[in-house]
């Protein structure tokens, strides 16, 4: 099983993945954890570091590469998901050759989460990450415990997420018309408790229901 996960930052596309992973057994690859991993660790470079910061999107290049090398480690054989990428057509045609080199392998599904634009704001302004556990929290509907030791993401600042969400929405303009045509697209609202999102998403793949495979 290969999937597809797209939709604007703040849209819930990590909380699903989390799930959606957890009911078909198989790993979540998200570009955006690589990146802040890396960034972690001091193995981005600085070019990029700087892209980040501001909230822009990184070239294709570097994402790409960081894809083709996950998805050869063994706990992708039984397939993966894909949090927030491909975001483009190139990246989507980059991500067809990747696959077709790995076996002949095939995307699945491809999953949009939509919400509309205000409430991605509300929910990305508001978030803090705790610094020692690395747990995410949103100050008004998840609120951190007393003694948190809060970071608010460079990219989470107001104006960085409106860079964000125009850079989004630019990028992805042509992808959805690209999936649909393919017919792989599922759009899915992505409002509500995050096991109501879930079974929006498994009923619009075919797959209704709870439990393995």
């Amino acid at each position: 099983m290969i999937l597809v996960l797209v939709g604007p930052p703040g849209a819930g596309k990590g909380t699903q993945a989390k799930l959606l992973c957890a009911r078909f057994g198989i790993p979540q690859i998200s570009t955006g954890d690589m990146l802040r991993e890396a960034k972690r660790s001091g193995t981005l470079e600085k070019r990029y570091l700087d892209i980040m910061d501001s909230g822009g999107l990184l070239p294709d290049e570097a994402v790409i590469g960081l894809i083709a090398r996950r998805t050869v480690e063994p706990d992708c054989s039984n397939g993966f998901l894909l949090d927030g990428f491909p975001r483009t057509v190139p990246q989507a045609d980059a991500l067809d050759e990747l696959l077709a080199s790995q076996g002949g392998t095939w995307i699945d599904a491809v999953i949009q989460l939509d919400v509309a634009r205000p409430l991605l704001e509300e929910r990305l302004i508001h978030r803090r990450t705790d610094k020692r556990s690395g747990q995410i929290y949103h100050l008004v509907y998840n609120p951190p415990p007393p003694g948190a030791e809060l970071e608010h993401r460079a990219d989470d600042r107001p104006e960085a997420v409106a860079k964000r969400l125009d850079a989004y929405e630019a990028m992805t303009a042509a992808l959805l018309p690209f999936y649909e045509q393919k017919k792989l697209l599922h759009r899915v609202d992505g409002v509500g408790k995050p096991e109501d999102v879930t079974h929006r998403v498994l009923s619009a793949i075919g797959r209704p229901g709870s439990g393995g495979e």
